[in-house]
């Protein structure tokens, strides 16, 4: 994905963080069709602007250099998430990206030139969020002192976590998250016990979250794996939590739900790339 750091525009990780969330706008609104001029505006309240073959995010300016059109590689027509794009820069180059490097050089709209451009899952689960983690005996992991166990249904203080990443923004299938439970202290995992003593966010504490089935965002109710920095699976035995098997099993799935006390998103929102927040 393309990122931006101060000024710099790059493209150095596989992530969906702060660093690569873009607000697409267009001086009169509505939704964006190919052949719009359009302006990227960053994390830093900056726009991304070309002069000559540099690519960078300096001002907070809807002005030449910062004006980009934004052309579909095949067609015409609206812009819809997943379409594959290129950027048109003032000089009449589209962006290009080449070892991590964003210029722009060419009149090309070729494979350099290409950008897969999406849609923020707004459903997601997001850094931040407070959420519950349901395990397949029917209770919740909860935190009682530094235990970490599920002995009941509920959906109380004692079990509630804010779940984090490193980026922010939404959570993705395979990141690295960090789990803080009510007393303030983060989960860890040491040998094959798993337990919440201290509010550090070291490698003890640092759990990696995949869906269960498929790929992608991470929404409320789907079925997650947490895989400790031991390389074992965070499992519920009874009431009993630990990391003791490689096993991606029925003990080692958990249901990730919300905080309901948190308003709900609606999910009704249209395919349409009118929604300003995007990643390329």
């Amino acid at each position: 994905m393309i990122d931006v750091e101060g000024s710099s525009v790059q493209t150095r990780w596989v992530a969906h963080g702060n660093w690569q969330a873009l607000v697409i706008e267009k001086e009169k609104g509505s939704a964006i069709s190919s052949g719009d001029i359009v302006y990227l505006r960053t994390h830093a309240n900056t726009h991304i602007d070309v002069t000559e073959e540099a690519v960078q995010s300096r001002w907070n300016d809807h002005g030449a250099w910062q004006a980009l059109r934004i052309e579909k590689r095949s067609g015409g027509g609206p812009i819809y998430t997943d379409d594959l794009i290129c950027f048109r820069a003032h000089t009449g180059k589209h962006l290009d990206v080449v070892d991590g490097a964003v210029r722009a050089r060419y009149d090309d709209c070729g494979d350099w030139q290409s950008m897969r451009i999406e849609k923020e899952v707004t459903e997601a689960v997001f850094s931040g969020d407070s959420i519950h983690i349901l395990a397949h005996t029917g209770k919740r992991v909860d935190v009682e002192g530094s235990s970490v166990q599920a002995r009941w249904s509920e959906a109380g203080v004692w079990q509630t976590f804010v779940i984090e990443n490193y980026g922010g923004r939404a959570l993705f299938s395979g990141d690295a998250v960090f789990l803080q439970a009510h007393t303030g202290a983060n989960v860890d995992v040491q040998g094959t016990s798993v337990q919440a003593r201290w509010a550090e966010r070291g490698n003890w504490q640092r759990l990696f979250i995949e869906k269960k089935d498929g790929s992608g965002a991470i929404l409320p109710g789907d079925g997650i794996i947490l895989q400790a920095h031991t390389g074992k699976m965070i499992e519920a035995q009874g009431s009993a939590i630990a990391a003791n098997w490689h096993d991606r099993g029925d003990w080692q799935t958990f249901v990730i739900e919300k905080k309901t006390s948190q308003r709900r998103l609606s999910v009704a929102l249209e395919n349409s790339l009118d929604f300003p927040t995007i990643l390329v």
